[in-house]
């Protein structure tokens, strides 16, 4: 499984494709948060909070997680693979795992720059370090839940076909629906029951500083269930 990880983290940093969808992230992050003026813009609404970075994360990490995870499986797919590796002396969840784990790495480490914008709003705040530490710690593990999920979504999608640009779009549609779709749906039938199923929902409840638990329940379920379904979509389909 290890080596699994590390073959996936190579794969993604030994092109210039890897940095590049880093970059991107980071270069869109800054411009929005601290160049173009908007509600977002930190310096143009005179606020020392990092809320605006977490509130644009959620749509950056939309294209950036599915571009990390399109190639995973559908590649070895394409190239067939699948069957070499699906039949080495190794469980078929614990490859899903592997690359389930190198794509949250690399998430995870694509969010590692925006430490430059806690040091940055510490210094700009009124008196220095005036900050709240609770509601920060809460985003940065939102935003944690969602790359795992983000993840889960993309490995599951990967599974689904060879074509890694339909596995990039599948991944986009599914994530869109458990933000919004769910949240549509509770409107039109005017049942909170739903809203209990929104990813935004347990997104903007975490960011909030409140690490309640069923929040935590929730992504944890979340990530557990497309791990298993692509599991047995795995195990239905090897070739």
């Amino acid at each position: 499984m290890v080596a699994i990880y590390k073959k996936e983290l190579k794969t993604f940093f030994n092109t210039i494709e890897g940095y590049l969808a880093i970059m991107v992230f980071f270069i869109i992050s800054t411009l929005i948060i601290w160049f173009i003026p908007s509600e977002y813009n930190i310096i143009y609404n005179n606020q020392a909070s990092l809320l605006p970075f977490f509130s644009i994360s959620k749509w950056v990490l939309l294209f950036l997680i599915p571009t990390i995870t399109m190639k995973m499986i559908s590649i070895e797919r394409l190239q067939k693979t699948t069957i070499i590796l699906f039949t080495k002396p190794i469980k078929t969840w614990e490859i899903i795992f592997a690359k389930f784990l190198a794509s949250c790495s690399i998430g995870l480490l694509s969010i590692l720059p925006s430490l430059i914008f806690v040091y940055s709003i510490y210094h700009l705040s009124e008196p220095i370090g005036n900050i709240d530490k609770g509601e920060l710690i809460g985003s940065y593990i939102g935003l944690s839940c969602l790359i795992c999920v983000y993840s889960a979504i993309g490995i599951f999608s990967s599974s689904l076909t060879k074509n890694t640009m339909i596995s990039f779009i599948t991944t986009i549609i599914i994530i869109l629906f458990l933000l919004f779709g769910i949240d549509y749906i509770r409107t039109i039938y005017d049942n909170s029951m739903f809203q209990k199923f929104s990813m935004m929902y347990h997104y903007e409840s975490i960011s909030r500083g409140v690490l309640d638990s069923r929040n935590l329940i929730y992504f944890i379920s979340l990530t557990t269930c497309f791990i298993i379904i692509t599991t047995l979509q795995i195990r239905q389909n090897k070739g």
